[in-house]
């Protein structure tokens, strides 16, 4: 597999990275600052707004784990992915938000729709960001984090997935390290298991 992380010096980006080069795919970092990679793969140093559909068509899957402080980039991240990979057979896995689960199988509210005031437009925002995957031709799928996704957690290599509501384990914690959610990224890469359809992961 020929795989490209868009974010690869981020937190999740970088320990995707890791496990996929320990299960040793071809992977090509996509990154704005080379010189941050601390490990030697194929780069393409752009921005992601550069990024052509030239770029990316050698890969046969691309996993996006952009971040920013600007919640409106979301949808035009996607939507700009889209344009470059409509019409190729290329794979987008996309890491979101976890605000866009549903509380619980009612499905009447979502995360988003708990939380303070001044932090629901971003909520709203990743929601459009989803439904640019949702409405598009691609091989997509959109990987909600739980409540809680912790950079220090431990690597566990167990967690349960879901779609679209909210996941927690037998004591009503819903959470799961970065190292974790890296797994269960490559897991998903290797093994699909929801394409064209929402995911979300949680220790069990």
């Amino acid at each position: 597999m020929k795989l490209a992380i868009i974010g690869a010096t981020g937190k999740t980006g970088r320990a995707v990275l890791d496990v996929a080069l320990a299960r040793h795919l071809d992977v090509t970092a996509i990154v704005r600052h080379a010189d941050r990679l601390t490990v030697t793969v194929p780069t393409i140093e752009k921005d992601l707004f550069a990024l052509t559909a030239m770029d990316l068509a050698p890969f046969d899957a691309v996993l996006c784990t952009f971040a920013s402080g600007k919640k409106s980039d979301y949808p035009r991240v996607n939507q700009h992915l889209v344009d470059c990979l409509t019409g190729t057979p290329t794979r987008l896995l996309v890491v979101g938000s976890g605000a866009t689960l549903f509380l619980d199988e009612q499905r009447t509210k979502t995360v988003g729709d708990t939380l303070p005031l001044i932090m629901r437009h971003s909520s709203r925002e990743h929601l459009k960001a989803r439904q640019v995957l949702q409405t598009s031709g691609l091989n997509w799928t959109y990987v909600a984090p739980p409540m809680n996704y912790l950079p220090t957690g431990p690597a566990t290599g167990t967690y349960q997935t879901g779609h679209d509501v909210l996941l927690a384990d037998h004591n009503g914690d819903s959470s799961i390290s970065y190292a974790d959610m890296a797994v269960a990224l490559v897991d998903e890469l290797q093994h699909p298991q929801n394409e064209r359809q929402l995911m979300t992961v949680a220790w069990r």
